[in-house]
């Protein structure tokens, strides 16, 4: 398991790891706020969580053409846990999978993505550099990712089973300004 430990709070490092995500070309595909999901329900502990999901296209592709069963790990995880007072980030090494799936001959396959999850992870946990912002720029974010996406209540493109669409029934039909 990869493990590298930061000082900084958990905002700061979520900031951290999504902007060295861009720097490496790596899509940022999900983040997932553990408290957030547990509010509400009874739980021990305060501690926060945060779960990003990571992709490189290329990378990926070729591990699920070798085996399908890679879906499983791959667009990678890592997580980013508070523990007294620190902030902890760990994510599964390529070998691990491999080993999970009883696939080592596709550890060269893999190895790339060792080294790209370990900078990734370093450059978030690092203290900003003197007279470097301390947090993420305002309006800075991956855009929507997949938790934020809510269908419930959408409007469907066709209304009934001849295919009416809502515009249709809306307005005269005809044009009712008369222009000028």
């Amino acid at each position: 398991m990869l493990q590298v430990n930061s000082s900084k709070p958990l905002a700061s490092v979520e900031a951290s790891l999504l902007q060295a995500a861009q720097r490496h070309g790596l899509n940022v595909l999900s983040i997932v706020h553990v408290w957030q999901l547990l509010q509400g329900r009874p739980s021990g502990t305060k501690k926060d969580a945060v779960l990003f999901t990571i992709c490189r296209p290329d990378l990926s592709a070729a591990l699920l053409d070798a085996d399908l069963r890679f879906a499983n790990f791959v667009p990678c995880r890592i997580s980013a846990l508070e523990l007294d007072g620190a902030v902890m980030l760990e994510a599964m090494t390529p070998s691990e999978i491999c080993g999970l799936l009883n696939r080592t001959d596709l550890e060269e396959l893999a190895a790339p993505l060792e080294p790209l999850l370990r900078t990734l992870m370093q450059e978030a946990a690092q203290p900003a550099a003197e007279g470097q912002a301390k947090s993420a720029p305002r309006g800075f974010g991956p855009g929507a990712t997949e938790g934020m996406v809510n269908a419930r209540a959408s409007i469907p493109q066709r209304i009934d089973c001849r295919g009416t669409k809502v515009e249709e029934l809306g307005g005269t039909g005809q044009h009712d300004a008369q222009g000028g």
